[in-house]
């Protein structure tokens, strides 16, 4: 769900990203951060929706782990789509996970159709807060539920120089909501019970265990996927990455809420 019809993942990126975190997952934590988000809702029979699905790693634990009823995936990026079906025909669910391609804007999805909406690390590729916001209340059926792992900022005032220039080493389009502004967007879309959890903490030591992890055991591997050039940028990247997750100013979060039934 990015702002642009341009893909900005090729295989090179999902290789490399799933190196560290992962088969079938892009964002940090890979497994084991998704299941931290999906534990606190009720999945068993429920019908599922994830938001940027990506490689299918987390709709293969709501569907196998979590017992839903179904799960759909949806993604900008046609490139993971057609891996991410891939990896789930190699588990055997594809008669309960399906994927669609969207184009950035309006969820192409019936009004009152899911009873939970999951997401990982991909709301903050999405600019308009406020029409996603408003789409995840109107997709989810009363009584619904919204589980959400996301890339966040702090508060609302502007990015320092720091945080500007780990954005720009990503080479992705990120617009990443706040931790007081998630609170409030959500409560002004009707949404109660909202609950934000800051994951700052978890994810400094993460970001400083993947560095160790690429610097070191991965290093070769990395050569040989990517080259030394881009090796040297996305260690650097990493290394900025968490220059802003100690200052602060970088926080990642879980978030919760329901829609009144």
């Amino acid at each position: 769900m990015t702002h642009t019809e341009l893909p900005e993942y090729n295989d090179e990126l999902l290789d490399y990203l799933q190196l560290f975190r992962g088969e079938g997952f892009l964002s940090p934590g890979g497994a084991e951060e998704t299941r931290r988000v999906l534990d606190r809702v009720e999945i068993a029979g429920k019908d599922v929706l994830e938001v940027g699905s990506g490689l299918g790693g987390c709709c293969l634990i709501i569907a196998s782990e979590h017992d839903a009823k179904s799960v759909h995936g949806i993604d900008v990026e046609p490139l993971v789509i057609n891996r991410a079906k891939e990896l789930v025909l190699q588990a055997g669910l594809e008669n309960r996970i399906s994927f669609q391609q969207v184009e950035p804007g309006p969820l192409p999805v019936a009004s009152n159709s899911f009873d939970i909406i999951f997401s990982k690390d991909a709301f903050c590729h999405i600019e308009d807060k406020q029409m996603l916001y408003s789409e995840l209340f109107r997709v989810l059926r009363p009584g619904g539920s919204i589980a959400i792992g996301d890339w966040m900022v702090r508060d609302e005032q502007g990015h320092s120089t720091a945080m500007e220039a780990f954005i720009e080493s990503t080479g992705l389009s990120l617009f990443m909501d706040s931790l007081t502004g998630v609170k409030k967007n959500l409560e002004s879309m009707g949404f109660g019970e909202v609950d934000v959890i800051n994951r700052n903490a978890w994810f400094q030591n993460e970001a400083r265990a993947e560095a160790d992890r690429l610097e070191g055991e991965l290093a070769a591997a990395v050569v040989d996927l990517r080259g030394q050039k881009a090796t040297d940028s996305s260690n650097e990247c990493q290394n900025m990455m968490i220059a802003v997750l100690d200052s602060g100013e970088f926080c990642p979060a879980h978030f919760f809420a329901k829609k009144p039934e």
